[in-house]
């Protein structure tokens, strides 16, 4: 009887110390999704995820705003946050615990994993229609909305701003909480142009029926493309006026970016597993909650231009798919590696 007992006891230690029982996690009932605030393109895409996965899914998805992810990355390792909407240069430096994340992180980098990529984000600046500012360059010695509590936000300011030729020293900086409110300072008078503004963001409607809205058009000459991803990594996107674009009165070129879904490492496999499942095979019910979300389909899910290593789950959905490649699995070794 006593063998029996240390057999059992010695069964039971093996398995707690074994890495699948250290490390495996049950899969939950519900998770969180961190968003920038209401207002955002970045609330609404998670707002889509939460929808189609809890439509397709028995998770139940909560979204929860907040001041984009130095709110809510701290949130992660204790799993109060699950899932999040970034940009490609928050994901990327959050992961490794560079610039701002460097102390909220003391220097680890949080534990970020990529479930997909969404949509391309089309930024610049907006200026109320009758403001008479047509170009970048009329914005020297304005009011600019653009020192942001996130710095990706404000860095994407800096690169529209240096695409025509001015820094934060040629305007007058005008602090706000977040880019909806960028928006709401140029509606109150506060600030002549609001930074790192997006094609469809529901505060653009309000600019218009108030003042009119206008989108400023980037430069796309060599030069100027340089000088812009100097200060931010995108690529110049030609933008056409047509539905959810507000803003937008004639063919012009925008700042483009990534904006992913990403999840806690931690996240349980087979969870990841079914909630890309869902966005892969509903995909189509985006377009109905926002006409930007239309772009995103599966062909934009796996990229070889990913700065965060993918989670294991999505990774085995996407193989069965056939979307994994080879190149994809030297570049998911790749970025493990910038990491100990």
């Amino acid at each position: 009887m006593k063998k029996a007992w240390i057999s059992i006891l010695a069964v039971g230690w093996a398995l707690a110390l074994s890495p699948l029982g250290s490390v495996a996690e049950a899969q939950p009932k519900a998770v969180s999704i961190g968003t920038h605030p209401i207002g955002s393109m970045f609330n609404i895409i998670g707002n889509a995820a939460a929808t189609v996965v809890a439509k397709n899914t028995a998770i139940r998805t909560t979204v929860k705003p907040m001041a984009g992810p130095v709110a809510w990355y701290p949130l992660l390792p204790s799993a109060e946050i699950d899932l999040g909407v970034v940009n490609n240069w928050d994901a990327e430096k959050g992961y490794l615990g560079q610039s701002t994340y460097q102390r909220l992180s003391e220097g680890k980098g949080f534990p970020l994993r990529l479930v997909a990529v969404t949509i391309p984000n089309s930024i610049s600046l907006v200026v109320s229609a009758n403001s008479g500012i047509t170009k970048i360059a009329d914005l020297k010695g304005k009011r600019v909305a653009g020192n942001f509590p996130t710095p990706s936000l404000q860095a994407q300011t800096e690169a529209i701003l240096a695409n025509g030729g001015l820094s934060f020293g040629d305007v007058k900086i005008v602090s706000v909480d977040s880019p909806p409110g960028g928006v709401k300072a140029v509606i109150e008078g506060r600030a002549d142009a609001s930074g790192t503004a997006t094609i469809g963001m529901p505060v653009i409607e309000e600019l218009n029926a108030r003042k009119g809205a206008r989108f400023l058009p980037l430069e796309p000459a060599r030069d100027a493309v340089k000088r812009t991803n100097t200060k931010y990594p995108g690529y110049p996107v030609k933008v056409m006026p047509g539905p959810g674009k507000t803003g937008v009165d004639k063919e012009m070129y925008l700042w483009g970016y990534d904006i992913y879904l990403l999840c806690r490492s931690g996240l349980a496999e087979e969870s990841v597993y079914q909630l890309v499942k869902a966005l892969w095979e509903n995909y189509k019910d985006f377009g109905s909650i926002h006409p930007l979300l239309k772009e995103w389909t599966p062909d934009r899910f796996v990229s070889k231009e990913a700065r965060i290593p993918y989670h294991p789950g999505a990774i085995k959905f996407y193989r069965e798919r056939g979307a994994w490649t080879g190149e994809m699995e030297s570049l998911q070794k790749n970025l493990l590696a910038q990491k100990p």
